[in-house]
């Protein structure tokens, strides 16, 4: 019987040592800043359906540092002004792109107003799906809520999530 117990505290232990070493493998990235870019649109091949957007966005203000988000959205007149909104996908890269540093994301836009200089107002909410480099197999999500002006296809606004990697 006492080869028993120490057997299942044996366990118990290895079993604490393994979820807390795979805990503190999985890193934890806040991302709070600012962005600002540019985005061009191109019509569908009826206009009067909708649009294609592709843009990128830049910060340098966030845990994650420098970065730059490339997203592409078809906008579908359809689907404005109601949930979920238009999906589209970005590509996130980190730091200098040479090193391979990216997060891919599913994304879904909605523009619920006008900005109070009376740009359009759009919310996007990024699913994280993976990456590549160090950030093969993120998860996570972020929220971009940004201003565009359809004149000059200036945007500006926030970024705020988490993303969650493992470490090596």
């Amino acid at each position: 019987m006492n080869n028993i117990k120490r057997i299942s505290l044996m366990t118990a232990i290895f079993l604490i040592v393994v979820l807390v070493s795979s805990a503190v493998e999985a890193g934890v990235i806040r991302i709070n800043g600012t962005i600002a870019g540019s985005e061009s649109d191109a019509p569908f091949p009826d206009p009067a359906e909708g649009f294609y957007v592709n843009g990128s966005v830049s910060s340098t203000d966030t845990r994650l540092g420098p970065f730059t988000l490339f997203y592409s959205v078809p906008v579908d007149f359809a689907f404005l002004g109601t949930p979920p909104g238009n999906a589209g996908a970005s590509r996130l890269i980190v730091g200098d792109a040479a090193n391979g540093d990216s997060i891919l994301t599913c994304l879904i836009g909605n523009n619920p107003d006008l900005c109070a200089n009376g740009d359009l107002h759009i919310v996007e909410l990024a699913t994280i799906m993976g990456g590549t480099g160090r950030y093969a197999h993120a998860r996570g999500a972020f929220t971009v809520d940004r201003c565009v002006n359809f004149a000059t296809g200036d945007t500006s606004g926030t970024i705020s999530g988490t993303i969650v990697v493992r470490g090596r």
